[in-house]
């Protein structure tokens, strides 16, 4: 399923709500709220999402271990019995609650296009410092230059060997295997993406392909491709 988590900064938090009960609370001001996750889980509910956050983070969480007064927001889930929408998480269990999340600070970092094995890409941010650049793609990070020039596509330098899903396809055949994200490129530095790549590459990717193990086998070798 596809999620979102919301925590409370707490240079916001004049009121002192951040790790308080639902019943504590006078109202859940989403102004006072960050979000700090944004992407796809293999979940089957709210419990297995907390056990996630708190024992195995996904690797571009940028919060604490899930915690009283976050707030899950439901974005896309078809498969299982969890209606779409924003939950508190209380003293036992979650909540539903009216939240409007536009109102919520957004991630930090450089925004870029993230795209996973199996799913469609997404409009995220992502820190710049080299640890939060190989949590995103798993391991080593690894540029693949692309057309037009200022525009990088990142994944991990070691998919292949590691034996990593097949991801895309790049030009005619090649494959990038495990995950990868799309940055503006300086020469010097990674950036963030204007509108309109986000928009283009979101286009580009959109489609999850379905690769299978030998496919990307095959396709082991030399990985800097043009396009």
């Amino acid at each position: 399923m596809r999620i979102k988590i919301f925590q409370i900064n707490t240079d916001k938090d004049t009121e002192k709500v951040k790790f308080r009960a639902l019943n504590e609370v006078e109202a859940v001001d989403p102004k006072i709220y960050k979000n700090v996750y944004h992407g796809d889980v293999e979940a089957e509910s709210l419990e297995q999402i907390y056990s996630m956050f708190n024992d195995n983070r996904p690797p571009t969480f940028q919060g604490h271990s899930l915690s009283m007064s976050d707030i899950v927001q439901i974005c896309d889930n078809e498969d299982n019995d969890i209606e779409n929408g924003c939950y508190y998480c209380d003293t036992i269990g979650f909540k539903s609650i009216e939240f409007d999340t536009s109102e919520c600070e957004d991630m930090s970092g450089m925004r870029v296009v993230y795209v996973t094995p199996g799913h469609t890409p997404l409009d995220i941010r992502i820190l710049s410092d080299l640890h939060s650049l190989q949590n995103a793609v798993d391991g080593l990070i690894e540029p693949i230059y692309s057309e037009p020039e200022g525009i990088v596509l990142v994944g991990n330098d070691e998919a292949k060997l590691r034996n990593m899903k097949g991801n895309r396809h790049i030009g005619s055949s090649s494959i990038i295997a495990g995950p990868f994200f799309v940055c503006g490129d300086t020469g010097e530095d990674f950036t963030s993406l204007t509108d309109e790549q986000v928009n283009e590459y979101i286009q580009k990717f959109a489609q999850p392909e379905d690769i299978s193990d030998a496919e990307v086998q095959q396709d082991t070798g030399f990985t800097i491709h043009f396009f």
